[in-house]
């Protein structure tokens, strides 16, 4: 009888370690786009609590490892994104996180964020927005060493240069996911360049909040082609090629003859 009880005692504090593990790779893995109750986020991230589909373990497993594209139907919603294959995510880890879903699967979904509404929200602090494009551009170094985003990203009008490009262009980054969806993105990092990129060097809540202030503002922003940018550099070099060549005239003319020339000239 008590080896029966010590048993039970056992198995059921294994069980309560595995979903404890499960749950903590969850939030660790899922919570920055799915949110911390798997919730979601309307027109970003679909729900993965009473989601039918996550109760199939090997189609979590597979999406875990291998990504998703969209366009994906959830509730009656289409979300249209692209969710990255997590690869640092072993098989066993995505079972267990598979396994963790399959428990919210079946119960009632809590309540989703709000849905994104940039059109309504409040004009974003000058302030914060300044911070946040200086820390985007690389003027101010994010406190844990992190690359800046200009790196890989551009968003907004940063000037005829702009920023990379081996990145999406996150302009309207804010009207897609709104505060909620980037504040989630930035604290639990998914996809794998970026990933490895701040491996190590988290964004603080100052930077991130900073950053969603700059995003709304790059949303608002009047971008110009890049043809009026050309043009504009254009007039500009104009002048300064004009006066580079008279500056190298200038120099030629009063430079000191060579031995050939001056004896060419006695010659003449």
């Amino acid at each position: 009888m008590n080896k029966t009880l010590l048993a039970l005692a056992v198995g059921l504090l294994l069980g309560l370690a595995w979903a404890q593990d499960s749950k903590t790779l969850y939030q660790n893995n899922c919570a920055g786009c799915h949110g911390a109750q798997a919730q979601g986020i309307p027109g970003a991230f679909p729900p993965l609590a009473a989601n039918p589909r996550v109760a199939e373990e090997a189609y979590v497993v597979k999406v875990i490892r291998e990504g998703l594209s969209g366009p994906l139907e959830v509730a009656g919603q289409t979300y249209n994104g692209t969710m990255p294959p997590m690869a640092q995510v072993s098989e066993a880890d995505a079972k267990a996180i598979a396994s963790y879903l399959k428990g919210l699967a079946g119960g009632s979904a809590p309540a989703p964020a709000s849905a994104p509404q940039p059109a309504a929200s409040p004009a974003p602090d000058a302030e914060q927005a300044a911070l946040g494009r200086a820390l985007f551009v690389g003027q101010k170094a994010f406190a844990k060493g992190g690359a800046p985003c200009m790196a890989c990203h551009n968003a907004g009008d940063l000037g005829p240069m702009g920023g990379g490009s081996l990145g999406k262009d996150l302009t309207n980054l804010y009207v897609r996911l709104g505060e909620a969806g980037i504040k989630g993105t930035l604290s639990s990092i998914a996809f794998p360049v970026m990933r490895e990129a701040y491996k190590g060097k988290p964004l603080t809540e100052a930077e991130i909040a900073a950053l969603v202030a700059f995003f709304a503002q790059a949303s608002k922003e009047a971008r110009y082609s890049s043809a009026v940018y050309g043009g504009r550099m254009w007039y500009a070099a104009v002048p300064i090629a004009l006066a580079l060549f008279g500056v190298m005239a200038l120099i030629w003319m009063g430079r000191r003859p060579s031995l050939a020339e001056r004896l060419r000239r006695r010659r003449a």
